[in-house]
């Protein structure tokens, strides 16, 4: 149950720094400004930071230009102007992460986020690097159950009081963007009987979208199309020979696309969480994922999608067969997936666990005191 909101006076002051505003961050900060006093530190404008700028929140572009920027954390310092902020969330950003490391100092309590799973060099691994060189590091926020026990597998470099806090989406927003259809059957040329399974990511290797092909080439014969939403990265020519499959390029607006399919598929061996699953589940649509990382969080298999083993192309191709052979199934998961994001995967949801974070570290901090 939400807490009720804070009084005016009551307002801690949070310090909030990311790379980017992006819909789900746009929505969770105007909603985490009910109960805190926030001044965003951002990258990059964009539409997102225009609509928080409009909903009064105090927002300022600083770049860190290294891991090392002295003009960064003098920028941040500058920001203060007497103030004393309460708490410093890092949400985005590497570079914001390690000159917040620097600039904090003990000042106030730091909340780094999570959202990978894996790095290539020890001295890249946040777990030891927020341990060595920030031992006051509050909390960490896991993207997922993935994230948070891979950032406590370290045996002498745990990270400190990991929390699972997912993404939340906003709904009412995605229906509106869904209103007007964008019409992707009789944009390709598919038949109004088959079966449209959507993807929506940057094609880079941990994303297996060879695992797609396979299954479009054993169900040729089958009413099923594949469509992929995102620049195809050379699979275009890779899979000129087969009909089934479709590139429709990237998209600024890709949500009435996606609306527009039956099936949604995240065939990633590696996926911390993907947002781009509930933006799915939101429009309404299951989700056949792999069972890794943030998946296992996500999808509720036999009710808003299914999990085929990660490592098992014909696993996945079997899963997609499954709903061609049960098209009430991919209703009937459809609108558990959209209960699901509701009960799980809101804004509301969001805001609450981190405004719950917050509030219990501030009551931590002042038992301490």
């Amino acid at each position: 149950m939400a807490q009720p909101s804070l009084s005016a006076a009551e307002m801690p002051k949070l310090l909030f720094v990311t790379k980017y505003i992006d819909h789900i961050l746009s929505f969770f900060l105007e909603r985490l400004s009910q109960d805190f006093e926030l001044t965003i530190v951002v990258d990059m404008k964009n539409r997102w930071t225009g609509r928080l700028v409009s909903a009064g929140i105090e927002l300022h572009h600083l770049e860190p230009r290294s891991k090392f920027d002295r003009s960064f954390r003098d920028g941040v310092e500058a920001l203060r102007g007497g103030r004393e902020f309460d708490l410093v969330q890092c949400f985005h950003g590497n570079s914001q992460l390690s000159n917040l490391i620097r600039w904090n100092a003990r000042r106030s309590p730091l909340i780094a986020y999570r959202a990978r799973i894996g790095h290539l060099k020890f001295r890249e691994n946040p777990t030891a690097y927020w341990n060595a060189r920030n031992p006051t590091l509050t909390a960490v926020a896991a993207v997922s159950s993935a994230v948070k026990a891979y950032l406590e597998s370290f045996r002498f470099l745990k990270a400190p009081n990991v929390h699972v806090l997912h993404h939340g989406i906003n709904r009412p927003w995605v229906e509106s963007e869904i209103a007007s259809p964008y019409g992707l059957r009789e944009a390709l040329g598919i038949d109004p009987d088959a079966l449209i399974v959507a993807s929506l990511a940057a094609l880079r290797p941990v994303k297996r979208f060879d695992y797609v092909v396979h299954a479009a080439e054993a169900l040729q014969k089958e009413p099923v199309h594949f469509v992929h939403i995102g620049e195809p990265k050379g699979w275009d020519r890779k899979t000129a020979h087969l009909e089934n499959v479709h590139f429709i390029g990237r998209q600024t607006e890709p949500l009435p696309m996606l609306a527009d399919a039956d099936v949604f598929a995240m065939t990633s061996h590696n996926e911390a969480f993907g947002r781009a699953n509930i933006e799915a589940m939101a429009c309404g649509l299951p989700v056949i994922g792999s069972n890794t990382g943030g998946l296992l969080d996500i999808v509720e298999p036999g009710e808003t999608g299914q999990l085929f083993e990660s490592s098992s192309p014909d696993a996945f191709a079997d899963a997609v067969r499954s709903y061609l052979s049960d098209r009430g199934a991919v209703a009937r998961h459809g609108q558990n997936a959209i209960a699901r994001v509701d009960r799980l995967f809101s804004t509301e949801k969001m805001a609450e666990g981190y405004r719950n974070l917050y509030i219990d570290i501030l009551a931590r901090q002042d038992a301490t005191a």
